[in-house]
């Protein structure tokens, strides 16, 4: 059996962030709820497609991914940007210019790419990164400075999202844990076959998607 990592599909001096029926409780075409904001199916679609496209080229020959996982990652990193996003409104931040300075080198590094591959990776590699900017600025607004400003800013970030509404769509396998992404079983079954475990897995696994249908897998 074959697992790999979908680390950062960048250089490591970029960001080192390193079809079923409806889900009760969502809306058609809600992926992720955020207070009174939504995250879009179509808008993970769009995305993931272009991540894809991206994780390609970083692919030894022969290895794929199951979408899903894929999909997963996309879903739950443009929930958390929004919520982020929500959290910086709410305390009149804007993300330190760290952030900035993390994206222009990405895309400078990452010129050779098309520019929807390249908004992918920002979008959900980006994410950690960005995150930790609000902090830092929140931090700093409360009057630390350096280290103790980010970790000032995590904890109000920490306790912020504990009084949000926040929901992903179970289908997706993640969550919003600790002010970050995590895969979760939100299965409604258990697991009792090879391919389910394989489905299942935290990590991709390449010799069970390279079975997918094409439409099901990236590479």
């Amino acid at each position: 059996m074959t697992r790999i990592r979908l680390i950062a599909l960048a250089s490591a001096s970029i960001f080192v962030l390193t079809g079923c029926g409806t889900v009760p409780g969502f809306n058609p075409g809600v992926a992720a709820r955020v207070g009174d904001d939504t995250v879009t199916m179509n808008r993970v679609d769009d995305v993931t497609a272009a991540y894809c496209r991206a994780a390609e080229a970083q692919l030894q020959e022969g290895q794929v991914l199951p979408q899903h996982y894929l999909r997963g990652q996309v879903a739950g990193a443009l929930a958390l940007r929004v919520a982020a996003d929500q959290f910086a409104a709410e305390e009149g931040v804007s993300a330190a210019e760290d952030y900035d300075q993390a994206v222009a080198q990405a895309r400078e590094q990452l010129g050779s790419l098309p520019e929807d591959q390249v908004q992918a990776l920002i979008d959900v590699q980006g994410v950690p990164i960005y995150v930790q900017a609000v902090e830092k600025s929140v931090g700093e607004q409360q009057g630390a400075s350096g280290n103790a400003a980010t970790k000032a800013g995590e904890q109000a970030f920490l306790a912020w999202l504990e009084d949000q509404d926040l929901e992903l769509d179970p289908r997706f396998g993640v969550s919003i844990q600790k002010g970050v992404t995590a895969p979760v079983d939100t299965s409604l079954s258990y697991g009792l076959s090879d391919t389910s475990t394989k489905a299942n897995a935290d990590q991709p696994d390449t010799d069970y998607a390279a079975a997918l249908p094409d439409s099901q897998r990236c590479g």
